[in-house]
């Protein structure tokens, strides 16, 4: 697979607790990426309809709609379908993890994370993008 091209990756953080928006928005600043932040589930949806990242960093807990609707959402809007989402979670358990990547997130991380988790779990999924853009 080759390397993901050093452009600016514009990654969208959709998490209720603004101390891990916090954490991850230093995390993928110091990597060279533009973030964008919403702190709710709703908001984080319109936030991705309307910038299209090249990626979403998700939560499943959020108090007015989960993580798991949001992602439906996402890939069933043809305009969205095909940027990668990768839940970033403190559900931990095997069941969760297979949901989540059943229902078409590309990555699953688990709080507490290290950085370097994300970062690759990112790039990973951006390539994946772009390598089946070109199939």
């Amino acid at each position: 697979m080759e390397p993901v091209p050093k452009e600016t990756l514009r990654i969208a953080v959709v998490d209720d607790d603004p101390d891990i928006v916090k954490v991850i928005r230093v995390i993928l600043t110091v990597h060279g990426m533009e973030v964008m932040e919403a702190l709710s589930g709703m908001k984080g949806y319109m936030m991705i309809r309307n910038e299209k990242p090249d990626a979403v960093l998700l939560d499943i807990m959020m108090p007015d709609i989960d993580g798991y609707e949001i992602l439906r959402k996402i890939k069933l809007d043809p305009e969205t379908s095909d940027i990668p989402v990768i839940f970033v979670s403190a559900k931990t358990g095997q069941e969760h993890v297979e949901m989540g990547l059943s229902l078409g997130a590309q990555g699953y991380v688990t709080k507490p994370f290290r950085p370097e988790d994300l970062v690759e779990a990112i790039e990973k999924a951006v390539a994946e993008r772009r390598a089946s853009g070109e199939a």
